[in-house]
């Protein structure tokens, strides 16, 4: 399972990597066509492209282990989707504590990375870092591969 973790990551790395690109071609194709330049030397642009790029291999590692944990597959399919894009919408930025929750989640890590490239990002009650969105994409991979490998580990004994 350790192997398929890292072939999971190795894969969809390169694929995240291709899609993140891709985008910013036909992105940077259609602002020069209306008068608007963007390129990989302006600010945070390369940020945005590798948060792109990597939130690929960390939802990937998260559904590995939610289908190893779970092991049906329209359930897990249904948590990967539950967890990785529904429950990051559910807590707001208005307490601290649900402010908090939803800075644990990779989308809401990813949405951090991404407004650090806008000119003025919108102002939030409880800011966080880039640093604690960088680690929060780290946590949940490492967090998430040894989940799938204790899992199958710990079932096949």
């Amino acid at each position: 399972m350790a192997a398929r973790a890292v072939v999971l990551a190795a894969v969809t790395t390169v694929f995240g990597v291709l899609v993140a690109a891709a985008s910013f071609a036909s992105t940077r194709a259609i602002l020069s066509g209306r008068g608007a330049s963007v390129s990989l030397g302006d600010p945070g642009v390369l940020q945005v492209l590798a948060a792109s790029a990597l939130l690929a291999p960390v939802a990937a590692l998260a559904g590995l282990a939610l289908g190893t944990v779970i092991r049906h597959t329209g359930a897990s399919i249904v948590a990967c989707v539950v967890v990785l894009l529904l429950l990051p919408m559910v807590p707001s930025d208005r307490r601290h504590l649900t402010a908090v929750l939803r800075h644990t989640l990779p989308f809401s890590a990813w949405d951090r990375l991404t407004a650090g490239a806008l000119p003025q990002p919108p102002p939030e009650l409880y800011p966080w870092s880039e640093a604690g969105a960088w680690t929060v994409y780290a946590l949940w991979a490492l967090v998430a591969g040894a989940v799938a490998v204790c899992a199958v580990h710990r079932r096949d004994q």
